[in-house]
């Protein structure tokens, strides 16, 4: 603690020790290694406490900005409490520390300076700000999704209920900040890079994916709204990247999937947000009139980018449906009007 360049250091060797254990790509399934790291009572005494004290400061620095050596240093912190999770008898313990509310503080920071049209002038070094954001994003992951459930989801290995049972370890409880913090990133965001939405969105979807609980939580009406506000942004479609902004569609459909078969073995009583609430919406969206749209907005390129988005929202239902209570949902769906909007969209086909 008196010594702040042989903490660095400490740090640095345990990171580099544990290196293997940053899976900061949401794309990849999780490294399967053999060994873990520590668990808490086997690090040097007071050490949490110290780091919490070291985040804090940088928390307060960000206001006027974090030199190089500090924002370096919270970027190892950031991969510390990420591999210290990686050993998942550390994750509640780490979850009711002060940590995760510090780390979104500072991300919601970055990512407003990253939303900045200027950005590009006034960041010396985007670099590191991008990494902090990513390695904070996947911290949060492994608070709330230490099985990597999500991750297992989109690579097409749909977890069983018995092998969910047999989680033996709980995602740590879900901070009251993600869900502002989650609105707060998509709003004015025309300038945050693709990549870090998707990031934004995977990480949704694994709080949805790790544990019912957290999931209740994490589906509110704001969320929602921001799910379909990503679908619904088309107006600026052909000035981005078209992978990155397909990608981002299908994690948007992948989450939204993912909220309706939670919200189905959830209780009325634990609900935010209603199935019927969200299907109203997402027919709404499919059935969109963008004939309504100006000239200028109305291009070719642009009429073509939103019919697929109609087909993958209609492959989206066959997903929605493919659950065991599907009788349930299917209810839930004509009593959403379902085929008055299908045949509605056919119509507006021709």
């Amino acid at each position: 603690q008196k010594d702040p360049d042989y903490l660095k250091l400490w740090l640095d060797n345990f990171v580099s020790s544990y290196e293997q254990f940053l899976d900061v790509d949401f794309e990849k399934l999780p490294t399967r290694v053999d060994d873990v790291p520590p668990g808490i009572s086997l690090l040097p005494d007071n050490i949490l406490q110290v780091l919490r004290i070291q985040l804090l400061q940088c928390v307060q620095k960000m206001a006027d900005g974090l030199e190089e050596q500090q924002q370096a240093l919270s970027i190892l912190l950031v991969k510390f409490f990420i591999i210290l999770c990686r050993n998942l008898s550390n994750v509640e313990e780490i979850g009711t520390c002060s940590y995760i509310n510090h780390i979104i503080t500072m991300t919601t920071l970055y990512i407003q300076q990253l939303k900045s049209k200027k950005k590009e002038k006034e960041l010396a070094d985007q670099t590191s700000i991008e990494e902090f954001v990513i390695h904070a994003l996947a911290f949060c992951e492994s608070l709330y999704d230490p099985y990597r459930n999500w991750r297992h989801r989109i690579s097409g290995r749909i977890l069983s209920t018995v092998e969910k049972s047999r989680q033996k370890y709980k995602p740590a409880s879900l901070t009251v900040e993600f869900v502002p913090f989650f609105y707060q990133c998509f709003q004015e965001s025309e300038h945050l890079k693709e990549s870090l939405k998707c990031c934004l969105l995977h990480l949704f979807g694994a709080i949805v994916a790790g544990g019912q609980r957290n999931a209740l939580q994490a589906i509110s009406p704001a969320t929602m709204e921001v799910l379909m506000r990503v679908l619904a942004d088309c107006d600026s479609w052909e000035d981005r990247h078209p992978e990155e902004v397909g990608r981002k569609v299908e994690l948007t459909l992948k989450c939204l999937t993912e909220v309706v078969h939670i919200l189905l073995t959830s209780s009325s009583d634990q609900r935010q947000v209603e199935t019927n609430t969200i299907l109203e919406n997402y027919f709404k969206l499919l059935n969109s009139d963008h004939s309504a749209l100006p000239n200028q907005r109305r291009s070719r390129q642009w009429e073509s980018r939103f019919i697929a988005l109609q087909i993958k929202m209609l492959n989206t239902i066959t997903a929605m449906l493919d659950c065991t209570d599907r009788p349930v949902l299917q209810a839930i769906f004509l009593n959403s009007n379902c085929f008055e909007h299908l045949i509605r969209l056919l119509q507006n086909c021709k």
